[in-house]
């Protein structure tokens, strides 16, 4: 795909945003590098929750929509929980954050959900929407039900606004993060990899969902694999879709950031088939596993990259490494 690139006047902007608010984005320098633009939710359209979308100044002609997955620590009430991921999302996508940093260079509009991440009294937990865990998923009557498929209704709204613009967004996404932002990027893309282009996740692979129903004999739970997807609507992964995404996943090598022991991330029954399937240290062993077992599946789409001396963080090296693989995926479609 070419790169030639096409100015965003305020103009276009304001055919975008229809009645919801903008504002202008600053460089160093104090110039205007884009804007920051807040969508409501849109309950009719299939998102309850709304989402933030920095457009830099220059875009592509025919952009590619990145999608940063939501990873946030706090949790609260549902509004509070919200009010945490909003504050989240405009830290990353101002000027400053890699984000923000990213779609400049890439010239590409990148939004981020607002999902938020509630606390469940009753159980002592949280709902960890971010990750997409089965206990996310099986959520049925709350605004927070399925945020995969909110996501894929919030992409829709995104290409009517940008069509209202002239502006036609590719048909695809890329969809990225870092920790349960990562879990969210790698586990959408087993679920609907016919929305992705590309897929980037950090420090989220202690525990992997293979796309895979059985391993070693036995039934894979979701998030561990696909085995009991029928629990889930409008999902059905295909293997072979799946093989043909480009996806990049790296951990520090001294990231030991595990998320498998905690109730928010995974019932005891999902962890203690992780644990007798793929053993009880994330790193190095359960990472190494995970590379061999790509290797195994043939999924040479899959790069896997480890940080030498880097924990629960993404280094430098690896953000440019993040933006020279994703270009060289978009001269190439």
């Amino acid at each position: 795909m070419d790169n030639i690139k096409c100015l965003i006047t305020k103009e276009i902007i304001k055919k975008i945003a229809f009645d919801d608010s903008f504002q202008e984005s600053y460089d160093n320098d104090g110039a205007v590098d884009g804007y920051v633009l807040k969508f409501a939710a849109k309950p009719e359209k299939g998102f309850n929750f709304g989402y933030l979308i920095y457009i830099p100044i220059f875009l592509m002609t025919k952009p590619i929509l990145i999608v940063e997955g939501p990873s946030v620590g706090e949790i609260g009430s549902i509004e509070k929980a919200s009010e945490i991921v909003y504050n989240k999302a405009v830290f990353e996508l101002s000027n400053g954050g890699f984000p923000h940093f990213l779609a400049k260079k890439l010239k590409c509009p990148i939004i981020m959900p607002l999902f938020p991440r509630p606390e469940d009294k009753e159980n002592n937990t949280n709902i960890f929407t971010h990750a997409l865990t089965s206990k996310s998923m099986s959520i049925t009557e709350s605004p927070i039900a399925r945020v995969d498929l909110q996501l894929i209704a919030m992409f829709q709204d995104i290409k009517n606004r940008f069509l209202n613009a002239n502006i036609e967004l590719y048909n695809r996404f890329i969809v990225k993060g870092f920790s349960s932002g990562g879990d969210f990027a790698h586990r959408f893309t087993i679920l609907h990899p016919n929305y992705v282009l590309a897929a980037v996740g950090g420090g989220c692979m202690h525990s992997f969902t293979l796309p895979l129903k059985t391993f070693n004999g036995e039934t894979l739970l979701w998030p561990n694999g696909i085995g009991n997807m029928d629990k889930y609507s409008n999902i059905n992964p295909c293997f072979e879709e799946y093989k043909s995404i480009q996806q990049l996943f790296y951990m520090g090598d001294i990231d030991y950031n595990d998320s498998v022991p905690y109730h928010d991330s995974f019932t005891e029954e999902e962890r203690q088939q992780i644990y007798r399937l793929f053993g009880k240290i994330g790193m190095p062993d359960r990472w190494n596993m995970y590379q061999e077992l790509i290797k195994e599946l043939n999924l040479n789409n899959i790069v896997c990259i480890t940080q030498h001396g880097v924990d629960h963080k993404p280094g430098n090296e690896i953000r440019q490494y993040i933006v020279n693989y994703l270009q060289d995926i978009i001269t190439q479609i």
